[in-house]
């Protein structure tokens, strides 16, 4: 990835979508209407959010009329509903995944003809080259998130509000 930064080391996943907020101003004009709007969501990058892309998993990737669609399920612990994205007059897709398909992070740049997307995963990554993506995020029918996620172990009123201000504290002004 050109901007967001991810580094591994024995601790875990250090990951700054810093230098990509900074940029993204200055070339959201340059993206198409759909890639603009899901890169600009305020949720995108909340990684306490219920629409950030963070610890999605890959369940599909298909092929429509020249479309690509990539189909994300939710995390029943922090999602409510699950992504698909369509790619629209897809020009390339590039597969390089060989382990856990849970999404870290994702990039979206201005390219010819469109746009490229870039999705990284614990176990590797997915690169989209397409005119443009709509995203389309659905209500996930989830056992878990009725029991309040975790087998019945959710968070409660106290610790929501203490997860509310922690991520209020991340959110860029």
């Amino acid at each position: 990835m050109r901007h967001v930064s991810i580094v591994a080391d024995e601790w875990g996943n250090h990951l700054d979508p810093t230098s990509y907020l900074d940029a993204l101003p200055g070339f959201a004009a340059d993206l198409p209407p759909g890639a603009r709007a899901f890169a600009t969501d305020p949720g995108h990058y909340d990684f306490f959010g219920k629409r950030c892309v963070k610890d999605l998993k890959l369940r599909s990737i298909g092929f429509v009329d020249g479309d690509a669609e990539l189909r994300f399920g939710h995390s029943c612990w922090k999602h409510e509903e699950d992504l698909t994205i369509r790619y629209l007059g897809l020009q390339a897709i590039h597969v390089d995944l060989d382990g856990p398909q849970d999404v870290i992070l994702d990039e979206i740049l201005p390219a010819a003809p469109g746009c490229t997307h870039e999705i990284a995963c614990l176990g590797g990554s997915l690169t989209v080259t397409c005119r443009d993506l709509l995203a389309d995020w659905t209500w996930a029918d989830c056992p878990e998130q009725r029991s309040g996620g975790l087998g019945g172990r959710g968070l409660g009123e106290a610790d929501e509000r203490a997860a509310d201000a922690g991520a209020e504290a991340f959110r860029r002004p």
